[in-house]
């Protein structure tokens, strides 16, 4: 039987990579592959099979650096007594034959992050042991002699890894993240149903033309961008904002703007996408998003979405028909602009909601996780 360790220190039923472990683990079990999960102790993963082992590794005291450093010192120490045919990590550790790199490069959200920061702020994540130790991470495990490959989630993740670290081509294949193409079909085929019930839950006025934020780390994913690009809207335009973060520096900036009344925080939500179905649009205008699970569930929910250009999943944008790509560095005008634009497709849309579904029909998590089975594990 072959053997195959699955390495994820983290389990939150909220994550885009925790969804896609799940999904591999699945489909591997399905294949009756014998997978062994290397996790932190605690974790409620879902999951139980005669051939699935769920390993604790590390702990989870003390800061994130102390946490890191350990989880990757038990994980080599467990990896050293026991023999795989295949080390999958979905978490930067220093040892691994195949990699997720889901978060982009480090390396590369450093520069940008420094980049949209002050300079003291710069400053502090430059003298940061956890930035130094993580990019420290980062290099051992891309330059590790078991190396066979990294699954890029978009091309722009894969020319971000050849760009910092220099890495031969054929190390590298893009493999796009799965979504749940028939869950959401079926939400889809209900949508007008489902958007009564939560205009019903969360009393959202049926006048309302709502626009969908949908994203945890508000910072990161942009909400200061949708907040300001709301405010060049008309009235009748709302941000819905589904996610898990501080929000009252937001709530202040809307309350700034005049425009506090037309946001609305729903918190987290599992399954956040089924809120496309009341909304007309999904904006998120993310500093780095290496791909954007968000706005590839937007799109099967047939609705147009706004996304930064650095978002992988600019890649499956048509310009002007399915969605805007708002180019970096996102200024005051261009932010004017690109809003104004998805109002236009929003008011005259160039495709309806089924040609925006089928577009991405592609994605549908069983078809790419065969294919990072096939294709990219190799088995």
């Amino acid at each position: 039987m072959y053997s195959i360790a699955i390495v994820k220190s983290s389990y939150s039923p909220y994550g885009g990579v925790e969804k896609v472990t799940l999904d591999i683990i699945r489909e591997l079990l399905n294949m009756e592959v014998k997978v062994t999960l290397l996790t932190l102790p605690g974790q409620q993963w879902p999951l139980v099979h005669p051939n699935l082992q769920v390993v604790s590794v590390g702990i989870r005291r003390g800061n994130r650096l102390w946490q890191a450093w350990i989880f990757n010192y038990f994980v080599n120490k467990y990896l050293s007594t026991h023999s795989f045919d295949c080390i999958f990590a979905l978490e930067r550790i220093s040892r691994f034959t195949h990699f997720h790199a889901g978060g982009g490069t480090h390396k590369t959200f450093l520069k940008i992050k420094n980049k949209n920061s002050g300079m003291i702020e710069a400053i502090f994540r430059k003298m940061s042991l956890f930035h130094a130790y993580t990019l420290y991470l980062e290099k051992k495990g891309f330059s590790n002699p078991g190396l066979k490959k990294i699954q890029c989630c978009s091309k722009m993740v894969l020319n971000d890894i050849q760009t910092d670290y220099s890495l031969n081509a054929d190390k590298l294949q893009v493999v796009y993240n799965g979504i749940e193409w028939q869950e959401i079909g079926e939400t889809f085929q209900k949508r007008f149903l489902i958007a009564d019930e939560i205009r019903k839950k969360h009393q959202i006025n049926p006048e309302w033309k709502c626009l969908l934020f949908l994203g945890s780390g508000f910072s990161r994913k942009g909400l200061s961008i949708a907040i300001e690009g709301l405010a060049t809207l008309p009235e009748e335009y709302h941000l819905l904002i589904i996610g898990k973060d501080a929000y009252h520096a937001y709530f202040r900036q809307a309350l700034k703007a005049g425009i506090v009344h037309r946001i609305h925080f729903l918190g987290p939500r599992e399954k956040g996408w089924k809120y496309a179905s009341v909304s007309k649009a999904l904006v998120l205008p993310s500093h780095y998003e290496p791909f954007g699970l968000a706005p590839a569930e937007a799109h099967a929910m047939g609705i147009p979405v706004l996304v930064s250009d650095k978002t992988g999943y600019a890649e499956w944008i048509l310009t002007g028909k399915n969605g805007v790509i708002l180019q970096c560095p996102m200024t005051r005008d261009s932010i004017t602009k690109s809003f104004s634009e998805l109002v236009r497709i929003i008011e005259h849309p160039e495709m309806s909601s089924d040609e925006i579904r089928n577009y991405i029909k592609e994605l549908d998590d069983k078809i790419i996780y065969r294919k990072l089975i096939r294709d990219f594990l190799m088995l």
